[in-house]
């Protein structure tokens, strides 16, 4: 019987959330998880084009999955989308299927062909648009419940990246950026009810980007930014809170540009936030107790978002605001929305509308043309914002975008890697620096798992437990009977520039309890 599918993600919290829409599609259709070990029917790998290493780990990863030679393997995501030729040339892929195609249906097509059934399949011939490698099912008939809000301004408009970032093609005219290469809908099923193999869940309420920053490939293959309606989000917040999740964290391919036509911020077309009222209509669901945002742009960060973060309970003060760059003239040539000067005053205004927040960020190292004195400027900012958390990267050309046409200006590997050891020195300093402030204090902590392991022998105590402080650092303590979800207060007693120590109170645990939903 063709019942047994495997799911692999790669990448984002966007794609984490798309491959539990998927999971829950499949179930839906009668199929089951395969156990480990046991060879799946049907593997679907969604993957991740953000970097060159992304798309390389999505490529081996599904030529691994085909060499099993039993199983089917399709192709999703945003490598799908970007070279879908590169997977259809592995023997034994079964479709390739892309950002633009209605998913859904088309899954469903491909399952009923492979499964033996009736149903017209999905049509898989040779593509006539470069994109597509299984052509997309007709639109399914859907209320508006289903429906992505797409902004009235045009498609064409939305995606067009400003005069300085189109780029020519063989015959000089600017790629044409139409209706016809946006995904206006929401890609998978709207809503998900669980999230499998996470103690949090991820929920994505936006999708599509059109800023176009220049080493940036993802406007190109997700389209035009839309969101999805509130009320759809709030039905999966109070779905998700009845399944047992304690924290939701909200998500999206530019989170800033929820409720917005464009995520080009001169272009908004007024100065509320819809995100902000977003968050408040969600901080009052019954039974919630973390609300965290995944990932921030200074300018995303008004007055009225900051009232809004400072004035929930269960809002927690953690904000991740990529910097990309300290140095000015870095992020001029990146086309970021912000100077190295609006970064420092919004982590100076955040501090003061929360208490000792936790600022994450990201770091994009060895960009074209970085010299020493800009990165030099980086570390300097780095300092200036008091970062808990940094995740650099190296610079990745990616096809089609502006900085990967400055190949006379790449900066060695051995100067990035030798950056990069100095970013990681710099982030264990500020991370530790970050953490002594709650020593001796009482932190809220929501038990992620079980005593950690290493090659599958026990590290420590068999009571040993972990899980995620309100400010997104990992606590490490000591319970027997502590379970993953549980929430614990937990005195911090110790740090070390891996770990954070603390005590379990007596009384300091509290069992989960479902809240009541109403019809």
């Amino acid at each position: 019987m063709f019942n047994k599918y495997q799911l692999v993600t790669l990448g984002c919290k966007v794609n984490q959330y798309e491959s539990q829409a998927l999971r829950e599609l499949l179930d839906a259709s009668g199929m089951t998880p395969a156990a480990d070990g046991e060879p799946p029917d049907l593997a679907i790998v969604n993957t991740c084009a953000v970097t060159g290493q992304a798309s390389r780990k999505s490529r081996q990863t599904v030529r691994k999955l085909v060499s099993r030679g039993r199983t089917r393997v399709i192709v999703v995501g945003c490598a799908a989308t970007d070279a879908p030729d590169a997977f259809r040339a592995i023997p034994g892929v079964e479709a390739v299927v892309g950002h633009q195609q209605d998913v859904t249906e088309t899954l469903i097509r491909l399952l009923e062909r492979l499964r033996g059934e009736t149903h017209p399949r999905a049509d898989v011939d040779a593509p006539t648009d470069p994109v597509h490698v299984v052509r997309a099912a007709p639109p399914r008939q859907t209320d508006e419940r289903d429906d992505w809000l797409i902004s009235p301004m045009s498609v064409r408009e939305l995606t067009r990246p400003e005069p300085s970032q189109q780029l020519p093609t063989r015959t000089n005219k600017t790629i044409p950026l139409d209706r016809h290469n946006v995904k206006t809908r929401f890609p998978f099923v709207t809503k998900i009810h669980r999230f499998e193999g996470h103690r949090r869940a991820f929920l994505k309420v936006q999708d599509g980007c059109d800023a176009h920053c220049t080493y940036c490939i993802i406007p190109r293959l997700r389209g035009a930014p839309r969101s999805k309606p509130e009320h759809i989000i709030l039905e999966e917040v109070r779905a998700l809170i009845y399944t047992g999740y304690r924290e939701i964290v909200l998500t999206g391919i530019y989170l800033g540009a929820f409720g917005r036509e464009t995520a080009v911020r001169k272009r908004f077309a007024s100065s509320d936030s819809p995100l902000a009222r977003l968050v408040c209509a969600i901080a009052k669901t019954p039974g919630l107790l973390r609300l965290r945002l995944s990932s921030l742009e200074p300018g995303d960060l008004d007055e009225s978002l900051l009232n809004a973060l400072r004035s929930s309970k269960v809002c927690v003060p953690h904000l991740h605001l990529p910097l990309q760059s300290g140095s000015a003239e870095i992020l001029r040539r990146m086309n970021r929305q912000y100077s190295v000067e609006d970064f420092l005053e919004t982590t100076r205004r955040v501090r003061d509308a929360l208490d000792r927040p936790a600022i994450t960020t990201d770091i994009v190292v060895g960009f074209p043309g970085e010299q020493d004195a800009d990165f030099e400027a980086t570390l300097a900012v780095a300092r200036q914002a008091g970062f808990c958390d940094i995740h650099a990267f190296p610079f990745s050309p990616r096809r089609q975008t502006a900085a990967a046409k400055w190949s006379d200006q790449f900066v060695p590997s051995p100067v990035v890697d030798e950056r990069l050891t100095r970013l990681a020195v710099l982030k264990s300093e500020l991370s530790l620096a970050f953490r002594r402030q709650f020593l001796g204090q009482t932190e809220r902590v929501i038990v992620e798992s079980g005593p950690p392991r290493l090659d599958a022998v026990v590290i420590g105590s068999n009571d040993l437990r972990r899980g995620r402080a309100d400010r997104h650092f990992e606590v490490c303590f000591e319970s027997a009977d502590a379970r993953p979800s549980d929430v614990c207060l937990v005195r911090i007693d110790r740090v070390s520039p891996g770990r954070t120590h603390g005590t379990l109170l007596d009384g300091g645990k509290t069992d989960h309890a479902m809240p009541t939903l109403s019809a």
